[in-house]
């Protein structure tokens, strides 16, 4: 049975530590070679022969035959959930994830809140309703709000409450160790640094706050906490424990799952009984495995430094990782069970839609899957479609929707109504936000990201959000912690 047991706490800066070199952990084991932390082909083909009754056997046993336009009621004869937030944080998986949220509402014609233009709201600015392309003419007169919002935005609870209302809210972490690593690759930060490629990551972590102070370079707001930057936590605040610490309570309040990448199939089980979605609706193909030639090796030392440097995301990942285990736990039972039948059908799924002898390689960065020869027509397309397209097909039908709403399909009102129970209401303004709404006397203005001279030694690319006070910060009593307290992720293992 799953447990949520932390692991002794001890200083990841000592010579003692030799629990994790940036691939494996005392986690329960599993590998991944994605960037998403998803099955690579190998894993796939290992994970059939160690699955009980599927090695050479029948695909008989597990049928995966998805009708991705049904409505039926989901696991337990409850309704599905279909009002959704989801926050995308930055090399977590979250494309994957979202592909999975945007392919459950196309088929159901669902109305989806999309930036102006591409598949971004903003990277640097809290969202804001402003950065919205508007389609009055989709809803009706019981039908006034958007259902999902799943595109890439900084979380800003007050205006999303206003966007998709009594919505169920989602969001993924990663181990920060990996995360900073992936990023620090996949947006090739070393080229604005200036630094040679091959060592570049190890150069930038041996004194970060001098390039991150002093340079400028691709996504440089996600080279130092860049998961609560996501959240919307405020860059200025960043040496302030108890700043953090507020946010990540206003985050455990507010969101009603946080999905971790490193168990990903497990927090899809876990969304699923959330959402009273089916298994089918959970199903998915990685968006992309990283390059080779965007990695770089992690040494005891250099994720001692990492650590350190993100102390911020290791107390909002140790935090989150811990709840995550005890949802698990309450899961009870039939968690082990659900999650043995969905990688069987993950299996027949790859087997079914993915060619495993070649790949799409056009973007230097990534390698993704790519259609079978011989696959099943829509259902393989669906599954292996990747967020951006699905952005673009969303973006039709909702002009689709707009100009011929009363000739669409829709879902019915009582199932967009639903919500679901928390202790804190969703539509709540009461509990605190570190970063505040622009002032009513612009109401025009968008809330904008700070920018740095060129050569300013201030710390750059920080939300724009009024002072606040050290009290006003101080949401609940913690006193502010050692650095040593910070610097450690606290890693959870299976029950024996």
């Amino acid at each position: 049975m799953y447990g949520k047991s932390p692991l002794n706490a001890t200083s990841l800066t000592s010579s003692q530590d030799s629990s994790y070199n940036g691939t494996s952990t005392q986690l329960p084991e599993r590998k991944e070679n994605a960037d998403d932390g998803k099955y690579n082909l190998s894993i796939i083909k290992k994970t059939v022969a160690d699955l009980a009754g599927l090695h050479n056997n029948s695909s008989s046993q597990v049928s995966t035959v998805v009708n991705t336009k049904s409505n039926s009621t989901g696991n337990n004869g409850c309704n599905p959930i279909t009002r959704i937030v989801y926050i995308k944080t930055h090399k977590t998986g979250s494309t994957t994830l979202a592909s999975i949220f945007e392919r459950f509402g196309y088929h159901r014609n669902l109305l989806f809140a999309l930036p102006k233009i591409n598949h971004i709201f903003s990277n640097e600015q809290l969202f804001s309703r402003k950065f919205m392309k508007q389609w009055p003419a989709a809803f009706t007169k019981k039908h006034r709000y958007y259902d999902m919002l799943v595109n890439h935005a900084v979380y800003n609870r007050p205006e999303l409450v206003k966007v998709v209302p009594n919505a169920t809210y989602v969001t993924i972490l990663r181990d920060p160790v990996k995360q900073l690593e992936s990023a620090f690759g996949y947006f090739e930060m070393y080229k604005g640094l200036g630094l040679p490629k091959e060592k570049a990551f190890e150069t930038f972590m041996n004194n970060p706050t001098y390039y991150y102070k002093t340079k400028k370079y691709n996504m440089k707001s996600r080279s130092r906490n860049g998961q609560l930057y996501d959240l919307g936590f405020n860059h200025s605040l960043v040496n302030d424990t108890n700043a953090i610490h507020a946010k990540i309570d206003t985050i455990d309040k507010e969101f009603d799952l946080v999905m971790i990448t490193d168990y990903f199939d497990e927090s899809l089980i876990l969304l699923r009984k959330l959402l009273c979605w089916s298994f089918e609706d959970i199903l998915y193909v990685s968006n992309g495995i990283r390059s080779k030639s965007h990695r770089f090796s992690i040494s005891d030392d250099l994720r001692s430094k990492i650590l350190k440097w993100n102390a911020g995301d290791v107390l909002l990942y140790n935090h989150f990782n811990r709840s995550f285990w005890q949802k698990v736990d309450d899961y009870g039972p039939d968690f082990t069970t659900d999650l043995e039948k969905f990688k069987r059908m993950q299996v027949e799924l790859f087997n079914r839609c993915v060619n495993q002898d070649q790949f799409n390689k056009q973007d230097r960065r990534v390698t993704k899957y790519i259609l079978n020869s011989n696959h099943s027509g829509a259902y393989c397309s669906d599954m292996v479609r990747s967020d951006v397209p699905y952005t673009q097909l969303i973006r039709k039908k909702m002009k689709s929707l707009s100009g011929t709403t009363n000739n669409v399909p829709r879902t019915s009102h009582k199932v967009h109504a639903q919500t679901h129970n928390k202790t804190v209401p969703k539509t709540s303004h009461k509990v605190p936000h570190i970063h505040k709404t622009v002032p009513k006397a612009s109401p025009r203005r968008p809330q904008t990201h700070k920018t740095v001279p060129k050569g300013s030694q201030k710390a750059p690319q920080t939300h724009n959000v009024p002072k606040t006070s050290p009290k006003a910060l101080q949401t609940h009593k913690i006193a502010p912690k050692a650095s040593p307290g910070a610097s450690q992720i606290h890693k959870t293992v299976p029950k024996t």
